[in-house]
């Protein structure tokens, strides 16, 4: 499936193909304060679009007809990792995806990504499909195809942690280029005079 050119902060990339989790590795999710602030992509995705985070994780997110769409970030870390975790029908309106997210989602499922920030730049990585596709070690999630561009991983909470855990740094991986990455500066807040 392949997603506007627009990016929500921490969540979207382009790619071909999308990876669906059975459920998310905790029971409880959270907002992460470091994501507060205004963001801009300055790598794969429009530079004249700000993107706002609240202190309590909620994001104003800049809609290609001009308007904005609000919803609230929830995620965790494991270790030093930290994920951000969508509901299909949430990652499918940032995402622009028509209805295709909640098609190909089964229920319950959840999409993630896996952020980074150093300092006033974030990068994100969405899981790549071929790398969920591979076979995991026992007590590990393990993914199945449910078509030609959709892998789902399934196991119980214990299993993705420990997939994510384990496979984490290859599951969300960017090749030497940087590809597959979204990068977003942190940019001052525009005053009125």
């Amino acid at each position: 499936m392949s997603l506007r050119d627009a990016a929500l902060a921490f969540a979207l990339l382009a790619l071909s193909a999308c990876v669906t989790f059975e459920r998310a590795p905790v029971a409880t999710l959270a907002c992460d304060p470091a994501l507060a602030g205004q963001w801009r992509p300055i790598k794969d995705g429009p530079q004249d679009r700000v993107i706002e985070v609240a202190a309590d994780c909620t994001v104003r997110w800049p809609e290609d007809d001009g308007g904005t769409y609000t919803t609230t970030l929830e995620g965790f870390a494991l270790g030093e990792s930290r994920y951000l975790v969508f509901a299909p029908a949430i990652a499918d309106r940032l995402m622009g995806a028509g209805g295709d997210m909640l098609r190909n989602a089964p229920a319950g499922s959840v999409f993630m990504v896996r952020y980074r920030i150093d300092g006033d730049r974030a990068t994100v990585w969405l899981a790549d499909a071929d790398e969920a596709m591979r076979p995991a070690a026992k007590g590990l999630a393990r993914g199945r195809r449910l078509d030609a561009s959709n892998v789902h991983v399934e196991g119980s909470r214990k299993a993705i942690a420990a997939l994510l855990r384990a496979r984490g740094e290859t599951l969300f991986d960017i090749d030497a280029n940087g590809r597959g990455a979204l990068t977003l500066q942190r940019i001052a807040p525009e005053t009125t005079p």
